[in-house]
């Protein structure tokens, strides 16, 4: 399974980020501490939606009972197959994350956002979402439970709510880390503009303060 992500995109300022990595990476430092300032709230608020203690109850076990509830991806056996939710895990998944022309281990990043690497976490953010066609191959999974993704899904539906199913427009909800960005975009959105805008403008005086040197 994919990991959810909710980047925070804005038109025209690519560049300028990119440029401040560049020629003065101090100030992309300073603008990326203020902005972790502002995903902060949004990671916190998602880490809060993540239960400690989740249902169905033999998720959180190594599932080496057959009679657990739990989808399998299709091939694998019930030990393999499927990943135990670890409340601490899934909470210490949700990162903030910031553009970078440095390559990482899941590639470059070219947005402010927040992401779920945890993948027990990412199961909970998005389970019931999927389209008719995700539905049937997991359906068709491996299982000595042919009813198993059938009963996880609606018993994770019932204690944490039905999320629209990607026919639905469900592709941008989620019951944590989607979720809290929700609550929190258009604040976000508006301090993340304001400090970029601020950081081009700081690169600016220093870049003019710079050329009235070289002009003396």
């Amino acid at each position: 399974m994919n990991s959810p992500q909710y980047t925070i995109k804005f038109d025209n300022v690519g560049e300028t980020v990119a440029a401040l990595e560049r020629f003065a990476p101090d100030l992309k430092k300073a603008l990326d501490r203020e902005i972790k300032k502002v995903t902060g709230k949004i990671v916190g608020e998602a880490k809060e939606f993540l239960p400690f203690n989740v249902r169905p109850s033999g998720w959180m076990r190594e599932m080496k009972n057959a009679s657990f509830v739990g989808p399998l991806q299709q091939g694998k056996s019930r030990t393999s197959g499927f990943s135990t939710y670890d409340a601490t895990k899934a909470k210490g998944g949700i990162k903030a994350v910031s553009p970078s022309s440095k390559r990482t281990g899941s590639g470059f990043t070219n947005a402010y956002g927040v992401i779920q690497r945890d993948k027990a976490g990412a199961i909970f953010e998005t389970a019931g979402r999927g389209s008719g066609a995700s539905r049937r191959r997991t359906r068709a999974s491996r299982s000595t439970n042919p009813y198993a993704s059938q009963q996880f899904i609606q018993t994770v539906e019932k204690y944490y709510g039905v999320i629209p199913t990607a026919k639905h427009d469900g592709n941008d909800k989620g019951r944590a880390l989607i979720k809290a960005t929700d609550n929190n975009r258009k604040e976000a959105q508006g301090k993340i503009f304001a400090a970029i805008k601020e950081a081009e403008k700081k690169a600016q005086t220093r870049m003019d303060a710079q050329l009235e040197r070289r002009g003396d």
